[in-house]
């Protein structure tokens, strides 16, 4: 009895595993003459699909012609083996459906690829190569006939390439910099490639030795070059991916700053710097902390036929011609005709007077000393840049040019330029924020 039920058991489980099998080879075979291409299956017979004579994309390897990890920038490549179910090589001159996708997986970024079948003994090998800018994480999904390959998608980290100079800037762009004197500042720099990716996983967060800073005065005569008046420091923030420079001035004046890498500057790190000293720098924060109203500064107008040392120059037309009162013929003639042997007399400056609002910068006049006459608007933005220059010829202040690059440029000196500047650069922040940190860390503003 016991021989009985143990062979009828065996027959049932023989005969379950022979259905099973029976009905997967049915089922391979209707799905291959359903679904298999006849242009690519050509000759192919069952008894090839049966025996495994047929393209398997879990049979095929993908191998990579670099290490990882690799720097963006570079052509790389790496090869897709093409086999048989069998594992006998499959030709890739044959159309066989394969695919690439290369995709940043943050930026969400499609790479463009290109493919080559190589010419070896087997000529199973097909060569894909592409080049990448962002640095980052990469997703390679390698598919055949809409499958994938063994062990796709592939993963591929790419890191940014060394420091370029002219891609390297200073956060917060500013043209010219206020700081107090003997106080510390720190710029924040951030490295970038040539295709301006972040260095964070390079190296030059690690060569600080090579940033430099250089600053000479501006507008004085007394420019020995000598720098002792200023002192620098320069660490690294990996987490931030910055380089803090920190800065430090200990002469009062104006100031032409230049910052570089290997000695080639930053792309914007050239910038003009405003150094206050306590009783100025309490002046300032006086009147950018009364917003709603403006202030005046007295001020010469000149022309700029009398002030060579500047390095710009005016369209044909003088500023100061509306506002010039008309002249007799022996006037003209005796402005046309100078004394020979005698130098040209400087024509005297006009006295005008600089209003700065929360809005506007406007230069006016004042005829019988209580009619105003408005000559130029400048408005407080960004677009309006000061270039500085050395004292004036009749009253030796310091002088500045004003330019908004729409109006021609007006020369103006000022016995309290610096203050006049700064107060400029000043009134549009935010006033609240200045009187909460003037008392936490020393006082530096940047426009």
């Amino acid at each position: 009895m016991f021989y009985v039920i143990g062979g009828i058991t065996v027959s049932i489980i023989a005969f379950v595993f022979t259905i099973k099998f029976l009905c997967e080879l049915a089922a391979r075979v209707v799905s291959f003459l359903q679904n298999e291409d006849r242009g690519r299956r050509g000759d192919r017979s069952i008894y090839d699909y049966v025996r495994g004579n047929y393209l398997d994309p879990r049979s095929c390897k993908v191998s990579w012609d670099w290490k990882d990890p690799q720097e963006v920038g570079q052509t790389m490549s790496f090869r897709v083996q093409l086999f048989y179910k069998n594992g006998q090589p499959f030709p890739a001159h044959r159309p066989v459906g394969l695919r690439v996708n290369i995709t940043h997986v943050e930026l969400a970024l499609d790479i463009p690829v290109t493919q080559e079948v190589l010419q070896e003994p087997e000529a199973n090998v097909v060569k894909v190569a592409f080049t990448v800018r962002k640095a980052g994480r990469y997703e390679v999904a390698v598919k055949l006939g809409g499958l994938n390959v063994a062990y796709s998608p592939y993963y591929k980290i790419f890191q940014p390439g060394v420091v370029v100079p002219s891609k390297t800037k200073i956060a917060y762009h500013f043209s010219t910099l206020v700081l107090t004197h003997g106080q510390q500042h720190t710029l924040q720099i951030e490295p970038r490639d040539e295709y301006g990716n972040p260095t964070s996983n390079s190296a030059s967060l690690a060569d600080e030795a090579n940033y430099s800073v250089s600053v000479h005065p501006l507008g004085s005569q007394d420019d020995d070059g000598s720098e002792d008046y200023y002192s620098q420091s320069v660490s690294s923030n990996r987490q931030l991916c910055q380089v803090q420079l920190r800065l430090t001035l200990r002469k009062k004046g104006c100031f032409r700053a230049r910052i570089s890498y290997q000695n080639q500057p930053l792309s914007n790190g050239e910038f003009d710097i405003i150094v206050l000293s306590e009783n100025e720098k309490n002046c300032v924060e006086k009147h950018v902390s009364t917003p709603g109203t403006s202030m005046y500064f007295e001020a010469y107008l000149y022309s700029i036929g009398n002030y060579s040392s500047s390095t710009w120059q005016l369209p044909a037309s003088s500023l100061l011609a509306p506002q010039r009162r008309p002249s007799t013929a022996d006037e003209e003639e005796d402005h046309d005709s100078p004394v020979e042997g005698q130098p040209e007399k400087v024509k005297k400056p006009k006295k005008v007077y600089c209003y700065i609002s929360p809005k506007q910068l406007s230069v006016k006049e004042f005829y019988l000393k209580i009619i105003p006459w408005r000559l130029f608007t400048f408005r407080v933005c960004p677009g309006t840049k000061f270039t500085y220059h050395g004292p004036d010829p009749i009253h030796k202040y310091l002088t500045l040019v004003v330019d908004d690059g729409i109006q021609p440029p007006v020369e103006l000196s000022c016995k309290d330029r610096n203050i006049m500047a700064a107060t400029f650069i000043l009134i549009p922040l935010n006033f609240d924020l200045l009187k909460k940190e003037k008392k936490k860390k020393p006082v530096a503003y940047m426009v």
